[in-house]
């Protein structure tokens, strides 16, 4: 016998619904992740991808170390730096890649992204190692395909840019967050704007054709003047693209307010903020994505996310 929920019942849950706060979670692919379900009897690998096109795939490498874990993130970091457990994982990164090639066989990739955590956390030799399992464990051709890469203020170097860009990427994700040192310290995030600043210097020195900069409003302290202060300082930069996130209120992290004030000012910072990046010439892409003429890479959190998101794809 079905049982089914009485109509009462589902009303009162839609009331609920509703009235919660419209920022806690979003739809960044379909079927949303909660629908998957585990195989009932389980399904071998190479039978999963018999019946698929494999001639346009994405290639996404997970990176989870950081220097710190911001208060707004929940996806899957580790702050751990000990070179032991940092060299398994690649290694481990390499054995994955190795099975998976031999299941996809001759396949082919039309994008490629790393994402975390910070990719870019690596030492530069285990940076240069996850380039390689890309190009030559899995097959992509670096040189063909965009190539996207998420870096954090402290871990840009010179020297990680340079081999970046040597293997052909061409489009760095930064997550920023604010220029306003005061609500970048309330998400339990150090980084000073001489920081920043540098590193989105060395950033475009570098000759990247795609700079990202990821931005956050609702953040604890933030008033529109400072959101639309930070605006304009990532301005300056003139990035090719830049992502305007709402700070979300998700389990396990260490922010989380839900009161209707915190709404209507997150909401008055989206209208404010995208006003101005319209007016600067930067066209909508997605409700979170704006590109400079409509221009750009079409490799970006919201093309998969993402992990990426994986921001990182944050």
């Amino acid at each position: 016998m079905i049982k089914t929920q009485n109509p009462q019942s589902k009303t009162q849950n839609l009331k609920s619904k509703i009235s919660q706060s419209p920022y806690q979670a979003y739809v960044y692919s379909y079927p949303h992740k909660t629908a998957y379900r585990p195989f009932s009897p389980p399904v071998y690998l190479p039978e999963v991808w018999t019946q698929q096109d494999r001639q346009a795939l994405f290639l996404y490498i997970h990176i989870p170390f950081c220097e710190m874990r911001c208060g707004f993130c929940n996806l899957f970091t580790t702050v751990s730096h000990n070179e032991d457990f940092i060299s398994q994982y690649v290694r481990t990164l390499q054995r994955q890649a190795q099975r998976m090639k031999a299941v996809l066989g001759d396949a082919s990739f039309a994008r490629f992204a790393i994402g975390g955590g910070t990719p870019t956390q690596l030492p530069i030799g285990h940076l240069e190692t996850v380039l390689d399992i890309a190009e030559n464990t899995m097959g992509a051709r670096l040189q063909e395909i965009p190539i996207s890469v998420e870096v954090s203020p402290e871990t840009a170097t010179e020297e990680k840019l340079k081999l970046l860009r040597s293997h052909s990427i061409d489009r760095v994700s930064i997550g920023v967050q604010s220029f306003i040192e005061s609500e970048v310290l309330a998400t339990q995030r150090r980084q000073s704007n001489t920081q920043v600043e540098d590193a989105l210097t060395r950033i475009k020195e570098a000759g990247f054709p795609t700079l990202n900069i990821d931005l956050i409003y609702g953040l604890p302290g933030q008033t529109v003047d400072t959101w639309l202060q930070s605006i304009h300082t990532a301005l300056r930069f003139q990035p090719e693209e830049i992502y305007l996130y709402p700070l979300y209120v998700r389990p396990l992290t260490g922010l989380g307010r839900t009161d209707k004030e915190w709404d209507d000012i997150r909401l008055a910072c989206y209208r404010e903020g995208r006003s101005l990046l319209l007016s600067q010439g930067y066209t909508q892409v997605s409700i979170r994505m704006f590109r400079q003429g409509g221009q750009g890479s079409n490799l970006s959190p919201s093309s998969p996310h993402t992990p990426h998101t994986p921001h990182t794809f944050p």
